[in-house]
């Protein structure tokens, strides 16, 4: 009794030191991320109109709706990454939304991706434990995303990335536990991040799905024990299936299929020529400029071209670490055999995300939580290795895995040392013009802004609440002597059309 009492607590304490290591990384993820984001004069606030659209989605989420009826005039509402009809909602799935409206419903929502920086590190250390690596590898593994100045900026907006990142991370800590002893409960979590990655992003929901079935099958589960997939499974059907009727009206076409038949057909998944370009309703005129540059990529997104585009992607994925010398160490981690299924997973979405033509790095950083993980394995065998030699070589093989390691380390300070000092001074794209909408919010108005010709497509002023009705602000697109035509819609409402470039504001009504 007394030597099982003894191999308990021998057992339990290193497990209540990686649970106060993780609890460490969690609080200093969340706290780099918060002085990066919220730093500037602006403070946390969209730069993108992608982080517009997944604000726009949390907001309604934490109202209690997947979607909101189809604005008055649904031509005037039209904005990237938005459907007007038939419903008034983003073309994203909800995951990510979820997660803001939650610390939304607080009125923090940028304080969702901060803790999800730090829920990331944490993960990526347990991972690390739970694959049979030293502690030590476990925070390497943490500090290789803490510091990655090419990654962990991105937790520091609305985009999805940092809620699919941390997903990412929380599918491989399951994995890992599912092939250390295989049971049903960890099947059943294995398979419900399975389902909230792909209500985030599908490639990696779709990436994830094949890493877990590889591994049900390498692990030789029972058929009754593996059945406790079907649960999550069932349920994120039934999700999706929820959110498409919600806001496309059919059960099985999701908003972005309905957005891309709108006005992108070309747009997802394929390699090939470009074949049908008839757009249900076609981009307003000052989006035509983020119609084309996508057009551009997609067809030049062919077989032909295939190689050299993976030549490119596989170089902008070499420069995510702080430093070129972690690559070999990833590429040799990679034959740890624990990370067997966090490998099947990196090369599935790396498989996947070569069908869709807009390649830059942001579309790949669900990979880094494999890289840093792969490059703790990789350099804790490296060391292992050297530490089997004669004393002397010994010395000498590890003085020599120094300098990568000591590279590493100096890339990443002064690199993180560069993102902090300079994040009060962190630029807002959308701050010439959101003085003038604080005094049209004031007014409760409704503002027609009139783009120019060549207007930048990426800069979209016309995205709403999504409950237009209690708006302090409504946003439309000025289509001339048509807007006396929206004017009834909105009663009780002072209207302007807003010259964007030279701020003017002028009463219309």
């Amino acid at each position: 009794m007394e030597v099982a009492v003894g191999t308990v607590g021998s057992v339990a304490q290193p497990w209540r030191t990686d649970a106060l290591c993780a609890t460490l990384l969690l609080l200093l993820g969340a706290l780099l991320c918060m002085h990066t984001f919220a730093s500037g004069a602006w403070g946390a606030r969209p730069s993108t109109e992608d982080e517009f659209v997944y604000l726009f989605q949390a907001k309604a989420l934490a109202a209690g709706h997947l979607s909101y009826p189809s604005p008055p005039l649904p031509e005037f509402f039209e904005a990237a990454h938005v459907l007007v009809v038939p419903r008034f909602a983003a073309k994203y799935l909800p995951g990510h939304a979820a997660v803001l409206a939650l610390f939304g419903l607080a009125g923090t929502p940028w304080l969702g991706p901060c803790v999800l920086l730090g829920a990331t590190a944490a993960l990526l250390h347990l991972a690390a434990r739970l694959a049979g690596l030293t502690r030590a590898a476990g925070l390497g593994a943490a500090a290789l995303l803490l510091g990655a100045t090419n990654v962990f900026p991105f937790f520091a907006s609305y985009l999805s990335q940092s809620t699919s990142l941390a997903s990412v991370a929380a599918f491989f800590v399951a994995a890992l536990a599912v092939e250390r002893r295989p049971s049903g409960g960890r099947i059943a979590a294995l398979f419900c991040c399975v389902v909230f990655a792909g209500l985030v992003r599908p490639f990696a929901g779709a990436a994830a799905a094949v890493a877990a079935a590889a591994l049900l099958l390498r692990v030789r589960v029972p058929l009754r024990m593996a059945a406790w997939a079907l649960p999550p499974l069932v349920a994120g059907a039934l999700i999706f299936a929820t959110v498409c009727k919600t806001t496309t009206g059919a059960w099985t076409t999701p908003p972005w299929s309905l957005y891309a038949s709108q006005y992108m057909p070309y747009d997802g998944p394929g390699i090939g020529p470009v074949r049908d370009l008839r757009a249900g309703r076609g981009f307003p005129a000052h989006l035509m400029g983020l119609y084309e540059g996508f057009l551009e990529t997609r067809r030049r997104h062919t077989w032909s071209h295939l190689p050299e585009e993976l030549v490119r992607r596989l170089r902008l994925i070499a420069v995510l670490p702080p430093a070129w010398a972690v690559i070999p160490f990833a590429i040799a981690g990679a034959f740890w055999p624990p990370l067997w299924a966090t490998s099947v997973f990196a090369a599935a979405f790396f498989a996947a995300s070569l069908t869709f033509h807009v390649g830059g790095a942001i579309y790949h950083l669900e990979l880094y939580p494999w890289i840093a993980l792969a490059a703790a394995a990789g350099f804790e065998m490296a060391v292992r290795n050297a530490l089997r030699l004669r004393r002397p070589l010994a010395l000498a093989a590890c003085a020599i895995l120094a300098v990568p390691a000591g590279w590493t380390a100096m890339r990443a300070v002064s690199e993180l040392k560069a993102v902090l000092t300079n994040a009060h001074r962190r630029p807002w794209a959308y701050a010439r013009w959101e003085p003038a909408f604080e005094w049209l919010r004031e007014q409760h108005a409704l503002v027609f802004i009139r783009y120019p010709r060549a207007w930048d497509g990426n800069v979209d002023l016309t995205y709403n609440e999504p409950d237009l009705a209690h708006a302090d602000l409504v946003r439309a697109i000025d289509k001339g002597e048509r807007n006396a035509e929206l004017l009834p819609y909105f009663p009780g409402r002072p209207a302007f059309v807003l010259d964007p470039l030279t701020l003017r504001a002028e009463q219309i009504r």
